[in-house]
């Protein structure tokens, strides 16, 4: 385990593999690919992945810090127990329509994450933590985010239609930028949706 070089791997692809308790700080990653793996309680701050793809994996207990990617892909994810902090979503953006970054986040903490123009139609976020993130022009149709907390969090230009917000709390949507044709949500917390109307509720 080298904390500025990361792990000596011997090859560059790695399928049905598990990586446990590894720890990497500034290093880059480029020219990987990892299919189908695990990555239990791994460490990942201030890196840079370039030409990695990560395609079915899933990562449990993780922290993940401040990644940056350049031609890299993420397809279909799997987050439980992590913390994501500070990541551009866009820069993991699969080729192709047919896949999505993500397909699941359970009991997580997000942080200053940016998800722009993804898929997450019916996508379950219940319980989990996203704070002082932003959904931009994202498909967020029938999603679930019940009982999320999500202090400083933005919506805008969203497909909410259907999505469900009941005991979710701190969020901040743009009721005019944002089509919310069916989305549920909670009162008082509703009350939220009409702060850039500029009136006042007493």
């Amino acid at each position: 385990e080298n904390k500025q070089k990361g792990i000596q791997m011997d090859k560059n692809n790695y399928e049905y593999n598990t990586f446990e308790n590894i720890i990497l700080e500034n290093a880059c990653l480029e020219d990987f690919t990892f299919a189908d793996c695990d990555f239990l309680n791994c460490k990942i701050s201030s890196c840079s992945i370039i030409r990695c793809s990560f395609s079915n994996c899933r990562f449990y207990g993780c922290t993940v810090t401040s990644l940056s990617a350049k031609y890299s892909q993420s397809r279909f994810s799997q987050f439980t127990d992590c913390r994501l902090v500070n990541i551009q979503w866009h820069e993991l953006l699969p080729s192709g329509k047919l896949s999505e970054p993500i397909s699941k986040i359970n009991r997580c903490l997000l942080k200053y994450n940016a998800f722009t123009g993804i898929n997450f139609r019916k996508f379950d976020f219940s319980g989990s933590e996203i704070i002082s993130s932003i959904f931009g022009e994202c498909h967020l149709n029938e999603s679930l985010f019940k009982s999320c907390r999500l202090d400083g969090t933005e919506f805008y230009s969203c497909d909410l239609r259907k999505s469900d917000f009941r005991e979710a709390s701190g969020y901040n949507i743009d009721i005019f930028s944002n089509n919310l044709k069916g989305a549920r949500f909670s009162f008082p917390e509703a009350v939220r949706l009409l702060d850039g109307l500029g009136i006042k509720i007493e």
